[in-house]
């Protein structure tokens, strides 16, 4: 039997405790399962640690870096949401301690994070079942998103381990209701609190679903209660404000009546009042706009460095007082007041309160929340979560502020960042990024949502004929297995999953700041998904041998004999049409007009040998045939993908992910001018100027010497000056010319990005404009799909990304004194 045929594990009845396994002996050696677990992790290390310091540090890298060294010194931290949690500084503060400084060692937090989380969903074994969890952490292993993320000092590897590790302690919490698993839960949600804002958009999927869960079991008009509810904050909040008047279209500030937004201050704590210029009143009540729609209001109420409170909230109360925002808070107080005195105070004719009937009606999953009031184990849970915010957010007691600013500060100058729309992405954007990098998750994430789709539409009818049943006084026997298993929930878990996919798709799509690598907080819950559904998709395939067959044993071999042959002739069939496609692609006139034809052509060729299939083994093992060969080609797809953008192009922005990146000019640039000053006597005494370029603040702490300058220089480097990085820009004035005469000069890229716009942007009116040269690449395969130059371009970017256009870049250049240019490489000793 092999392991996709291994059926999920029955989930322990729910207890207080651990229902004690039985014991029985242990084989002598690992099972294959095991054996498979083992070989993913070693995989997994591999791919996340090999080269990790090979790749120059992106902008947003160099900041993270930055930072957690000043941690490192002792130089103190101060939480700000800019740069988002302080999980990331202080743990890479303890990677810099245990294995030094180094653009290695910067990255190894995120890769060992990266390297558990391919691990993790052998904890969903028993709910997911085994084959689908042995499938997600495959796919996790070789997923171009992961694995790039994985090796990137950003918080996204960070908070994505804590995303899964809070669904699954929910998971075995309402299967076991052990605390254990419910303080996994509390620790996972703070530490996902401290380390990013995405904590409040999942929080946004979740809470909603658990409160309706609840209500549904409990009291159903408290269900429809919390949804009205829940429409009424989005409206107060997104759609009855009104709307500023901006200097341009895309400023991330407003118009006042006297000048520009003044922060509040200790010399000046009540600036004069100064109201937006309103462009659109509110609907419906003609409300002004939120302090928000200003980025410099966000900006002042984002931290209290100094720990003033009084001060901070003359800050927060410019939002708070907002008519929108009170009516807010009045109405969620309200509500759930009135919700807990409905279910918990008020009492029947029977003297007992809705709560306590909910309770003796013996339901699973009202038994799984009444047993978090057992033991002290809510408020235990809470007092974690609670621990864990404050110790952190507040720089372990060294900014008390934190404690209110980790909240209000983090949401406020998120929600600003809404309407800033940094780097205006459009609404598809992820939806173009899985397409190119997960097209496999694509797949089995639709197919899974269809499957959970069809899974609950017939629990949900299996429902109604026993209550139909169950009024009619007609019982069966399966009628309490029933029950059971629509109560278990285990059996929810892969609509829990679609639930998930879908919200997490749309929320991410619909916020205002878009990047590649929030790509993976979307590929997350597909992945679960998708790999439940390939798992349920493989025992269905198993299930198309006969019971004779199987019982002589031969259910294998007449899966596995005929496979290869039919895998085989996929792979031929689509090798040919590859080896097409690279022929067309590069020619002209005639040939060049069958590129549009060879992906058609695939599909024909494939539908040929599964109906060929299907005549000689049977519809079912066609499909299942056809379902894995598929896989396995586009696996292969993706395996190439993750191998391009970690390790071929990782600092080269031709990846739609890299977005925009440090180029590796950089990095060549600092490895061989410490390398020059280490051979020099004076190496401990020789100075490196830099300018006001961020990415200097962190490269710059490889030199013994090291000093900043302002973008327009004073004076002339002295003697102990040996090379100065500058931004062209700043070089271009002819001031810091004359002072640089005598230096050799040479010119490089400093940080170069992705052509979006020739890309995959869309102009709004892209269903009716006319189509030509200068049109993006996504529009013309959208309105011209059969086009040869489109195509042409199209599959050049997918099969070499050669993007349909140059990259762009800004440079900055490096000036040697002339003895240590021939030590800097070829290329140098030019003179501009």
């Amino acid at each position: 039997m092999s392991i996709a045929e291994l059926p999920p594990q029955v989930a322990a009845p729910p207890g207080d405790s651990a229902t004690p396994a039985t014991t029985r002996p242990h084989a002598a050696i690992i099972s294959l399962e095991q054996a498979a677990y083992l070989a993913i992790l070693l995989l997994a290390v591999i791919s996340r640690l090999w080269g990790l310091g090979d790749r120059a540090l992106h902008h947003d890298e160099t900041l993270h870096a930055y930072f957690s060294w000043l941690v490192f010194r002792g130089e103190g931290y101060v939480h700000d949401p800019l740069l988002h949690g302080p999980f990331l500084y202080f743990f890479g503060a303890l990677i810099y301690f245990f294995f030094s400084v180094s653009d290695a060692t910067a990255r190894l937090g995120p890769a060992l994070f990266g390297i558990a989380l391919v691990m993790l969903p052998y904890l969903l074994r028993r709910e997911l079942g085994r084959s689908a969890a042995l499938l997600a952490s495959v796919y996790i292993l070789i997923s171009p998103a992961f694995m790039y993320i994985a090796r990137f000092i950003r918080h996204d590897p960070y908070t994505i381990l804590f995303e899964l590790l809070a669904l699954i302690g929910a998971v075995r919490y309402a299967t076991t209701r052990r605390p254990l698993w419910l303080y996994v839960v509390a620790l996972s949600l703070a530490l996902m609190f401290v380390t990013m804002e995405t904590f409040f958009l999942y929080m946004a999927i979740f809470a909603p679903l658990v409160a309706l869960v609840f209500f549904w079991k409990v009291w159903k008009p408290g269900a429809a209660v919390l949804a009205a509810l829940g429409v009424a904050v989005v409206a107060l909040v997104f759609w009855l404000p009104g709307y500023p008047e901006r200097p341009f279209p895309s400023s991330d500030t407003v118009n006042r009546v006297a000048g520009p937004y003044i922060c509040p201050s200790e010399l000046q704590p009540f600036p004069p009042p100064n109201p937006m210029r309103v462009a659109r009143p509110g609907p419906i009540f003609g409300w002004s706009p939120l302090a928000t729609f200003d980025n410099n209001y966000a900006l002042c109420v984002r931290h209290q460095p100094d720990d003033n409170f009084g001060l901070y909230f003359i800050k927060l109360g410019e939002f708070v007082n907002h008519p929108a925002i009170l009516t807010g808070l009045v109405l969620v107080l309200a509500t759930l007041a009135a919700l807990w005195w409905v279910v918990w105070r008020r009492r029947d004719a029977t003297g007992a309160t809705i709560w306590e009937h909910a309770c003796a009606g013996g339901d699973a999953t009202v038994a799984t929340f009444a047993s978090l009031g057992r033991d002290r184990r809510l408020l235990i849970a809470g007092g974690l979560f609670f621990l864990v915010y404050t110790l952190f957010f507040t720089a372990f007691l060294t900014n008390t502020a934190g404690v209110i600013t980790g909240t209000t500060g983090s949401l406020l100058y998120w929600l600003a960042q809404h309407e800033v729309e940094r780097g205006g992405q459009p609404p598809h954007y992820y939806a173009v990024l899985l397409a190119i990098y997960e097209p496999l998750l694509i797949m089995w994430g639709v197919v899974g949502l269809a499957m959970a789709g069809v899974l609950g539409w017939r629990r949900v009818m299996r429902r109604n004929r026993d209550a139909d049943s169950a009024a009619d006084g007609r019982e069966s026997g399966a009628d309490d297995e029933r029950a059971s298993s629509g109560d278990d929930p285990v059996a929810w878990l892969p609509l829990v999953l679609a639930w998930w996919s879908i919200a997490t798709f749309a929320l991410y799509s619909w916020a205002g700041e878009k990047m590649p690598w929030l790509t993976v907080h979307v590929a997350l819950p597909l992945t679960l998904l998708g790999a439940w559904a390939a798992g349920r998709v493989l025992v269905w395939w198993r299930r198309s041998i006969t019971a004779e067959a199987e019982r002589n044993g031969f259910s294998l071999s007449r899966i596995v004999r005929p496979f290869p042959i039919f895998l085989g002739l996929l792979t031929v069939i689509s090798i040919y049409c590859l080896l097409l496609i690279t022929v067309t692609i590069r020619a002209d006139a005639q040939p060049a007009a069958l590129t549009p034809w060879i992906a058609p052509l695939w599909m024909v060729l494939m539908a040929l040998l599964t109906a060929g299939a299907w005549v000689l083994r049977g519809r079912r093992w066609a499909t299942g045939a056809l379902a894995a060969g598929v896989t396995l080609i586009v696996a292969a797809y993706t395996l190439r993908s993750a191998y391009q953008l970690s390790f071929r192009y990782g600092d080269i922005p031709r990846e739609m992910m890299i977005y925009t990146q440090t180029s590796p000019d950089v990095k060549r640039v600092i490895d061989r001018l410490d390398e020059a000053l280490r051979r020099r006597s004076n190496a401990t005494t020789a100075t490196v100027w830099y300018d006001n370029e961020t990415v200097w603040d962190w490269y710059h702490i490889r030199f013994a010497r090291a000093e900043e300058q302002p973008p327009l220089l004073q004076r002339a480097p002295g003697d102990d000056v040996i090379a100065v990085l500058m931004l062209l820009e700043n070089y271009e004035n002819e001031q810091n010319r004359r002072f640089l005469e005598g230096f050799l000069v040479q010119r490089y890229p400093l940080r170069w990005w992705f052509p979006e716009e020739e890309t995959y942007r869309l102009p709004r009116d892209w269903m009716t404009a006319p189509v030509d040269r200068q049109s993006s690449l996504l529009m013309r395969m959208l309105r011209q799909p059969f086009d040869p130059r489109t195509s042409q371009q199209f599959w050049q970017y997918v099969l070499y990304r050669v993007p349909p256009h140059p990259l762009g870049s800004t440079d900055f250049v490096v000036a040697v004194r002339p003895e240590v240019a021939p030590e800097m490489g070829l290329g140098f000793g030019g003179e501009r």
